[in-house]
């Protein structure tokens, strides 16, 4: 066993070396050994087989040792991050610097006024404006959060080091904290605190699962979610940071729910407070805590009293940070910053915020559906928490679905559940569990599965030879057939992931489930500051909008747009019903001999015409009562007195049948 501990410890150590050398290429952009002693070293390839190998080393000798092995697992792991954070670039977003900005005020001004910050950091230009304007105490403006940049100090004061060492070596690097080591480092730390993260949700599923099947349950939520995301391409986004704590706060809490003193109340309210500290809605947590000191209070309130007062304590020294950097920018304890986006507390958009194209949470995460569902099937062995799990799904589900930006702006996925990422892992962890108990049972349905892939594969490849996207019998990319037949069948189900909010819209509005992708996140009217809404015929992306009666796409001068037959209907979507100005930009076919061409518009079967249209381009526009319309697809019909094939009037050889070409159709509300 000496020896086995003796192999463990070498393989830490190697370990800790070699993820210590590729964090130096990202922050230093050269490894160990040329930073120390020689010009050239191994390259980050070579690096990353010495951590996997010493790593695997080691998790051999620790089952040998009977030692957890969780260092080496979480070394090689650091070491796979930092080498995908090179290969992606990860690098620091624009959201990442409004952040930095709190570190590098505090660490070289010792304030947390950040109008120099942001101009060091090149946020003065026009977009940036808001920031700029001063507040009461005359600072500038911050609606973020100064948790991570406390975090990220650490390895922020590393890279002053490195940065210092590197302008002594003659490199010209700035050493104020705004040249690449320190950007650099706080990407590093992104990931440090992320796989921490997971640790700790490992530790969290621990508590209430076997072994294999919570770290079966981690690996796949943080694999298959937006986790990996934000821990190897956009690290310096609070995110991994939020989940990190949060899962800290989760273990705390239910690793001593049954045997928790005074001292680990106030240890539980500190971990809350820096919960809360990375970002603010992370504050919901503590009604688990909250619930228990009900609890308490009904058996033994004398008791109870200490421990919500401790537990107040702990929240209130860890949250202090925050509360000191807005009195200090906006002269309050507790404020709100004006250039945060709008909430709609009473208008919450639930069904994109799960379903939408536009980073829904089960349509771009799918892995968080048996998430659901296993904290469901979790209520009966364990109530309290997956209750927990589900309620607090659902309000951040609210919560989010308020924000004016609900997507999450340009985030990958819908990043804003970070905190539930604990919650998910172990509810997949009993999906998993449910899903092998399953298939012992009906084993069939394991065959049966895969068989009818198979032949709902070979019925795509089928449809897409008969559509003529290829010649049977000559050889050609499976790319680019897959790809084609990904597109027939996503016309055929639409986003299964989608399920039930795309079928449910596919219904009420007698659509194709597949056009939910677009039509719902792209309703017009709703933004009350875009009071309008405009089909673009003509576009590479307009199909969805169009029903029968187009065809190609053409370009006339800068206009582009689709020739019509009659009739031609296009899809208006609508998030309410309203009065409407409607405008259509269109020109008839026009030949030698041709009679006066009309078009009767007709909207949900109120018809407006006939119009006249001419051979040039011209724009019709009438208005509309609210009753014409709905909330949904509405259609637009073009029904025109005559449709001809330009081979019958001798105008060319083309055999479509052209009523006119069309621009656009707009809709607007009117101005008062």
């Amino acid at each position: 066993m000496a020896a086995a501990d003796r192999v463990r410890q070498a393989a830490l150590a190697a370990s800790a070396i070699c993820v210590l050398d590729l964090a130096l290429r990202l922050v230093a952009r050269r490894g160990l050994l040329r930073l120390t002693l020689f010009d050239s070293d191994p390259r980050p390839a070579t690096v990353l087989a010495g951590v996997l190998v010493s790593a695997a080393a080691g998790v051999a000798a620790s089952r040998l040792s009977r030692r957890s092995p969780i260092a080496l697992v979480l070394a090689a792991a650091m070491g796979v991050g930092l080498f995908a954070q090179a290969k992606l670039g990860a690098r620091l977003p624009i959201d990442g610097f409004y952040y930095y900005a709190y570190l590098r005020s505090l660490v070289f001004d010792r304030d947390v006024d950040l109008a120099n910050d942001y101009r060091l950091l090149g946020l003065d230009d026009a977009q940036h404006r808001f920031l700029f304007r001063p507040t009461v105490t005359g600072h500038a403006q911050s609606a973020w959060s100064i948790g991570p940049a406390i975090a990220w100090s650490p390895f922020f004061v590393g890279a002053h080091a490195v940065a210092r060492h590197l302008a002594r070596r003659g490199e010209a690097i700035n050493t104020n904290g705004t040249a690449y080591p320190y950007r650099q480092a706080v990407v590093v730390a992104g990931l440090f605190y992320g796989l921490l993260g997971l640790w700790f949700t490992y530790r969290f599923v621990r508590l209430f699962r076997a072994t294999p099947e919570a770290i079966a349950g981690v690996v796949l939520t943080a694999a298959s979610s937006f986790v990996l995301w934000y821990l190897v391409r956009e690290p310096t986004m609070s995110h991994a940071l939020s989940m990190a704590a949060v899962a800290g706060f989760l273990w705390c809490w239910a690793a001593n729910r049954e045997r928790r003193t005074t001292a680990k109340w106030l240890a539980l309210g500190l971990a809350g407070g820096v919960m809360a500290l990375m970002r603010w809605q992370n504050i919901l947590m503590f009604v688990l805590p909250g619930v228990d000191l009900l609890r308490a209070m009904r058996v033994d309130a004398r008791r109870a009293t200490p421990a919500g007062t401790m537990l107040a304590l702990g929240a209130a020294a860890g949250f202090m940070p925050q509360m000191l950097a807005w009195h200090a920018i906006y002269g309050h304890w507790i404020a709100r910053s004006p250039v945060g986006p709008p909430l709609y507390w009473f208008h919450p958009q639930i069904v994109d915020v799960l379903w939408s194209s536009r980073n829904g949470l089960f349509a771009w995460s799918p892995v968080f559906i048996p998430a659901v569902v296993g904290l469901a099937a979790l209520t009966r062995r364990e109530p309290f928490v997956a209750w927990s799990g589900l309620g607090i799904f659902a309000v951040m589900t609210w919560v989010n679905g308020a924000v004016d930006d609900w997507w999450g702006g340009a985030g990958f996925g819908m990043r804003r559940f970070d905190s539930l990422v604990p919650f998910a892992a172990l509810g997949v962890s009993v999906s998993i569990s449910l899903a092998a108990r399953a298939m012992e049972r009906r084993p069939q349905l394991l065959v049966g599965g895969s068989l009818a892939a198979l032949a709902l594969w070979n019925l795509s490849l089928m449809g897409v030879a008969a559509d003529g996207a290829y010649r049977v019998g000559e050889p050609i990319s499976f790319g680019v057939i897959g790809a084609r037949q990904a597109i027939l069948l996503h016309h055929w189900f639409g986003h299964v992931f989608s399920y039930p909010a795309s079928l449910a819209y596919a219904l009420g509005n007698r659509v194709a489930p597949w056009r939910f992708d677009l039509l719902r996140p792209y309703r017009f009217l709703g933004d009350a500051r875009r009071p309008y809404g405009r089909v673009d015929i003509g576009s590479p992306d307009d199909t969805v909008y169009l029903g029968d009666g187009w065809y190609a796409l053409e370009q006339d001068g800068p206009s582009t747009f689709r020739w019509a037959t009659s009739p031609a209907e296009a899809l208006v979507p609508l998030d309410h019903a309203a009065p409407l100005t409607v405008q259509l930009r269109l020109r008839a076919f026009g030949y030698a001999g041709a009679t006066e061409q009309t078009v009767v518009i007709t909207i949900n079967g109120h018809s407006y015409g006939p119009v006249a249209v001419g051979s040039g381009w011209q724009t019709v526009e009438f208005a509309t009562t609210q009753e014409n319309w709905r909330s949904g697809v509405n259609r637009v019909r073009l029904d025109f007195a005559w449709a001809r094939r330009p081979v019958d009037v001798g105008v060319s050889g083309d055999v479509r049948i052209l009523a006119a070409a069309v621009d656009y159709v707009r809709v607007a509300i009117p101005n008062p």
